[in-house]
């Protein structure tokens, strides 16, 4: 199954998408086509005309991190993870890897980067192209995340070959939840693996690559964190990444840190110190301790391509963009309206202002993350309630839609059936021309269902008309 890049939406989309990358002649052209099903957008773009774009001061530099997935295979099954393989060793039947075609794709993005890096979503080198990818490019700083299995010395020697700066190996220690599910076989197996890329490279009298460890936290391998910063001292590692397992399910909560996140915060944070002191280099994120809340360290640093390789990630999150990239140059996407009022949003550092995902991301607030991923008993089932708000809309009764919609924002756990219900709610002030208050339903759809393209081209143009944000 691979994800076409030239399956372009039908005609209204592609009107909305002219607007989100300020095209508004184009999105003119189109609307004249239009069947009367995007009327609202067509008559809130008749309102702007020789008005500022929005948020035109908000543009950046392209990403300096590119995050590329090569590989939608993996045979380990590690019961924590979140990519799919916990259970099977392919995603999908017709699409195992990355090919050098849509790669290619990806050049212009990295050619302006300074750092490369080669991640899931599968085992990387189940890549049969990886040692090709790493060498375009073109010599600037790559590090490549592996979980070690499939290494073997003449790997280790292409990927030198490759110029490969960094190798990071995906190693927990001894837990049921982590890589290799715990096993001392498992283990010994990556330790032997790191051993022999720095034999490897003594023989071949080279420095790189480096070697990095990455470690997903749990309740089960906290206490050896001070275990694998002394490991990786004695592997010459120059890196010990850390990160928290986010749990799918109650078993994985049982075993996270977030069933008592203060008491193992502390403990952790006393490692990553006591870690920095004796000279390895010991991180989370970008910090040197896990915060109770941070600024994120991905907006406007890195993009990450993903299953979908025309819709990218801007962080290892669950944040989507409304629109895919086209044909389009990099700086027009990444520097297009949803991106834009992205940077807005996380320029106001308030968690009223921010993406509900991000106000609750696991590496920006923790703390409140791990209130989200206590077991609550919340039985309301929204989906039922938003099929008949529709049907009483499409007969005319919105009164009785509307209380459906309220009530959907009002006791859904799911930010996107609040963000789903908000948009309808914010739809109806435009059909009544109540321009300011359809433009504060609009900012509460998108923080709550951030790749909703609709509402964002409701948005761009509400925020043209009322002169919002415009400095």
């Amino acid at each position: 199954m691979e994800f076409e890049k030239r399956d372009w939406p039908d005609l209204q989309n592609k009107a909305l998408r002219a607007i989100l990358v300020d095209d508004l002649e184009q999105a003119k052209r189109l609307l004249k086509q239009d069947d009367g099903a995007l009327s609202g957008i067509s008559e809130l773009l008749g309102k702007v005309i020789d008005k500022p774009l929005p948020l035109q001061n908000l543009t950046a530099q392209l990403p300096q991190e590119i995050t590329t997935a090569v590989s939608y295979t993996c045979g380990i099954g590690c019961q924590m993870c979140s990519s799919g393989f916990a259970d099977r060793t392919s995603k999908f039947d017709d699409y195992k890897y990355v090919s050098p075609e849509q790669f290619d794709e990806v050049l212009p993005w990295i050619d302006t980067a300074s750092l490369v890096v080669y991640v899931g979503t599968g085992e990387t080198l189940d890549s049969p192209h990886i040692y090709d990818f790493v060498k375009k490019a073109k010599g600037k700083p790559t590090t490549l995340t592996t979980s070690g299995v499939p290494l073997t010395k003449e790997k280790v020697k292409r990927l030198i070959d490759s110029n490969l700066t960094t190798i990071c190996f995906s190693f927990d220690g001894i837990t049921s939840a982590g890589h290799g599910s715990g096993s001392e076989k498992y283990s010994k197996t990556i330790l032997n693996r790191i051993d022999m890329v720095q034999a490897t490279k003594k023989e071949l009298g080279v420095e790189r690559p480096h070697i990095m460890i990455n470690m997903v936290l749990n309740n089960e391998n906290v206490d050896q964190l001070d275990e694998m910063v002394d490991l990786a001292l004695s592997k010459n590692a120059i890196l010990l990444l850390l990160s928290i397992m986010t749990p799918l399910n109650d078993d994985l909560y049982k075993k996270s840190i977030f069933t008592d996140f203060k008491y193992y915060q502390t403990k952790i944070n006393r490692s990553i110190e006591r870690g920095n002191k004796k000279g390895l280099q010991v991180k989370f994120g970008n910090a040197n301790e896990i915060k109770n809340s941070q600024p994120c360290s991905s907006v406007d640093r890195m993009l990450a391509f993903n299953e979908d390789r025309y819709h990218p990630s801007v962080c290892c999150g669950p944040i989507k963009m409304p629109i895919k990239i086209r044909d389009e140059s990099p700086d027009t996407y990444w520097n297009s309206f949803p991106f834009r009022y992205f940077r807005h949003m996380h320029d106001q550092g308030e968690s009223e202002s921010l993406p509900s995902a991000c106000d609750t991301c696991w590496e920006m607030h923790p703390l409140k993350f791990a209130k989200k991923m206590q077991p609550r008993q919340n039985t309301f089932e929204a989906y039922p309630l938003y099929l008949e708000a529709g049907k009483l809309k499409k007969n005319n009764q919105w009164e009785k839609a509307e209380k459906n919609y309220k009530t959907i924002i009002d006791k859904s756990g799911d930010p996107t059936w609040k963000g789903r219900a908000y948009f309808h709610l914010a739809e109806q002030k435009v059909r009544k021309k109540k321009y300011p208050e359809a433009y504060e339903l609009f900012q509460q759809t998108v923080k709550n269902y951030y790749e909703h393209q609709l509402a964002f081209a409701y948005l761009y143009l509400l925020m043209m008309i009322l002169g919002e944000n415009q400095e």
